[in-house]
């Protein structure tokens, strides 16, 4: 009777630890699908500048940019917002809420330490190791996501970062900073903003 007992009590947290929370899947897949479009159009517009293709003033370059992140924290406040009464979490949902806040607030502080830094040194190739150092976290994160739901494309999605990084990392080396740009825009739209979107789809057909 214990054997029977204990063999349904992990049946029941591995059904808890696999299971999909929509709410949560909707909750993570549109803040990813948010800041993957939007940092990645921006990362295009700076490329399509680098590599002389448009010419935009400074100050239209930076009220873009302060416009995006402005739209990305509007989306990330909403989110927040509507999300907020949801208490109830699957262990494998708490598992991965905690790898991405954890990327997420890991990642904030690199930012301010590569940027303070490049700043202080006046080396622009600082500040460009900042995204490959992002890259690998959010490698990370997604390899953590993989070995919790066991779902290829969460794999697939990990080994993409890596490999972003592995890229980001090889073109600071050589200057080539067009081509640097455009690979860590295709990065965003189609290793952050699309995860994002099929995070979205699978939120809503699990709710």
């Amino acid at each position: 009777m214990n054997d029977a007992r204990q063999a349904q009590a992990d049946l029941a947290f591995l059904k808890a630890l696999v299971e999909e929370g929509g709410r949560s899947q909707m909750t993570g897949g549109a803040v990813l699908f948010a800041a993957g479009l939007l940092y990645g159009l921006q990362c295009l517009v700076h490329w399509t500048q680098t590599a002389g293709i448009t010419r935009f003033s400074d100050a239209f370059m930076l009220a873009f940019v302060v416009a995006v992140t402005a739209i990305f924290l509007v989306v990330l406040g909403v989110v927040i917002w509507r999300d907020r009464k949801t208490t109830s979490r699957a262990v494998g949902t708490r598992a991965l809420n905690a790898a991405f806040a954890g990327a997420g607030l890991a990642n904030l502080v690199l930012c301010s330490v590569f940027g303070f830094v490049a700043w202080r040194e006046r080396s622009p190739t600082v500040w460009l190791l900042y995204p490959v150092t992002t890259s690998v976290l959010l490698a990370a994160a997604w390899y953590v996501a993989w070995m919790i739901r066991r779902r290829a494309w969460l794999a697939g999605v990990s080994v993409g970062w890596f490999a972003t990084a592995a890229g980001l990392g090889g073109l600071v080396s050589t200057g080539d900073v067009a081509s640097y740009i455009l690979l860590l825009a295709v990065a965003l739209l189609v290793l952050m903003a699309l995860p994002g979107a099929v995070m979205m789809r699978h939120g809503r057909t699990a709710g």
